[in-house]
């Protein structure tokens, strides 16, 4: 498999191509595939000096560290992920059902959501009797929950490309599924747990996420079984499939090569790019698999977008970034209390939005163990965790950075600090002596996220799901440029693997519907949930 940087004698920078792809993500990589196996001739360009976004992962001394996976969903048998994978052709590596899913922990609680939710149902029945007669009604929503969202989570097709016809269908058909959990859609965090619990000590278990979906549907999905780890390797396995699949059927994924200008001609139609080296490929289409406020503000002539495009793609609620540690230590992380479960670590607050708020001393933390879940991932008898918190891009006059968001003296003090304030929670929490153990540590802040994906504010989701941003049309597929599509993170709402994957498929879709090619009606039928 030829996946290089330009210049290559066996993978040069060619001059056209029929579809050309800015940037290697999971979702333009799935793009990429889907074409390629369709007989055009498609190119995927990267910026970066390896492909998979945030999935790429990395290796540090012998540790493999994947680079912001926590687990994976869709994944497994049926799921939209595993059909549209299935689509592109066979070999899709395997990716196991996670049993222990989520641990739940402070101050004076430690509970752990499994694949039989039923059980945490109990403990929290015994642990709060007066509170029996909510919690299981908690569950039993979240059971019904879950059997509505496995109904539609294989059903992917946009509406973009659907006829007239089929559009008031799905239209209907999207009514009669959202109706009977709009109550759940519409719910804060704060008022979904009061419908449920009035003891403030059990609200407190759940009471670190944003909104009550967040908190409802991990149950669902653990009733559905529908939580996955990473396959055997790392994340970065799906984005070696992806890309040896892509080369296989005579395309390319062509790395360190960034998109300075897109060209579009005097019908306000996309003719090719212009990259950072001054070479021009030219290209019937082009999906844009990355961050779109820099494809609408960098990439395009300053007029090719209307302006109140422009306003709701600038003003758009986005998901924070993160802060990460990631650790390769000298034992088993179990000897120190981890598992393959997410550990959600958090303090008791006053103020629900602390969790979420990027304050080291009290916002959330998660904590993940690839090595457990996968010895591979770490040389024999030792281990590896990835620690994790929400960040913004702001924190302390942009982590102290200097003009241009460079990174000084003063950038690396500041991110050591925080490395110590999350490692002294987690100390003082789980594992007392974690210090000792460490043999290799790495951190990521937002500006880190930031210069490795170009991601606006570092963001690793995209938009959040608000009614603000699905009211302005944030996320889209279609631009109001001909033939250039959106095929990343930034055409859903809500981000993810599953979402991305959409992302890459749904474009692809598009592209084939305007070609009348004969691969349209084989992907409308795997996004359309139909075998």
């Amino acid at each position: 498999m030829t996946i290089s940087s330009h210049p290559d004698p066996n993978n040069t920078l060619p001059d056209s191509c029929d579809v050309l792809i800015i940037g290697a993500g999971v979702g333009g990589l799935t793009a990429g595939a889907i074409l390629a196996k369709a007989g055009l001739h498609t190119v995927i360009l990267e910026a970066a000096k390896q492909p998979g976004g945030y999935l790429a992962g990395f290796k540090r001394k012998g540790f493999k560290f994947d680079t912001s996976i926590h687990w994976l969903s869709q994944c497994g048998p049926g799921g939209s992920v595993r059909n549209i994978f299935n689509h592109i052709g066979h070999g899709m590596p395997e990716c196991p059902q996670l049993h222990r899913i989520h641990r739940f922990k402070g101050d004076t609680f430690d509970y752990t959501l499994t694949s039989e939710p039923l059980v945490l149902r109990d403990q929290l029945s015994r642990d709060f009797p007066s509170e029996r007669v909510g919690i299981t009604r908690f569950f039993d929503d979240a059971r019904k929950l879950g059997d509505r969202l496995d109904r539609m989570n294989y059903r992917v097709q946009n509406i973009e490309s659907m006829s007239p016809l089929g559009k008031a269908v799905f239209g209907m058909k999207m009514l009669a599924w959202v109706l009977p959990v709009l109550r759940h859609l519409r719910s804060p965090v704060d008022k979904g747990l009061a419908n449920y619990f009035k003891s403030q000590e059990l609200r407190a278990i759940f009471n670190s996420q944003e909104s009550f979906m967040s908190v409802i549907v991990p149950v669902a999905w653990a009733f559905t079984k529908n939580f996955q780890a990473a396959p055997t390797g790392g994340s970065s396995t799906i984005i070696h499939w992806l890309c040896s699949k892509i080369v296989a059927n005579g395309s390319q994924v062509i790395l360190r090569q960034r998109v300075e200008k897109i060209l579009i001609d005097d019908h306000n139609t996309v003719t090719g790019v212009l990259l950072a080296g001054g070479h021009k490929v030219f290209s019937s289409y082009i999906i844009a698999a990355c961050d779109i406020q820099v494809l609408y503000n960098r990439m395009l002539p300053e007029q090719a977008v209307p302006s109140y495009v422009k306003n709701a793609v600038n003003r758009a609620e986005l998901h924070d970034s993160c802060f990460t540690l990631f650790l390769g230590l000298d034992c088993d992380p179990t000897l120190l209390g981890f598992g393959e479960e997410v550990l959600n670590l958090t303090t008791t607050n006053p103020n629900r939005a602390d969790h979420v708020g990027g304050d080291p001393h009290r916002s959330i933390i998660m904590v993940v163990s690839s090595s457990v879940r996968d010895p591979s991932m770490a040389p024999p008898g030792k281990g590896s965790i990835m620690i994790q918190c929400p960040a913004s891009m702001g924190y302390m006059a942009n982590w102290a950075t200097e003009d241009g968001l460079a990174r000084g003296q003063a950038y690396r003090d500041l991110k050591a600090q925080f490395a110590d304030i999350i490692l002294d929670r987690v100390e003082n929490a789980v594992a007392p002596d974690l210090r000792k153990h460490i043999e290799v540590m790495e951190t990521a802040s937002p500006i880190t996220y930031w210069r490795y994906t170009a991601n606006t504010g570092g963001t690793t989701l995209g938009s959040k799901p608000t009614a603000k941003n699905i009211k302005t049309k944030v996320s889209h597929y279609k631009t109001p440029i001909k033939k250039l599509f959106i095929g990343g993170h930034c055409a859903e709402y809500g981000g993810g693997v599953p979402l991305a994957v959409k992302a890459g498929a749904n474009s692809s879709l598009l592209i084939l519907k305007d070609l009348k090619h004969p691969d349209f009606n084989a992907l409308k039928r795997v996004l359309a949930g139909k075998k």
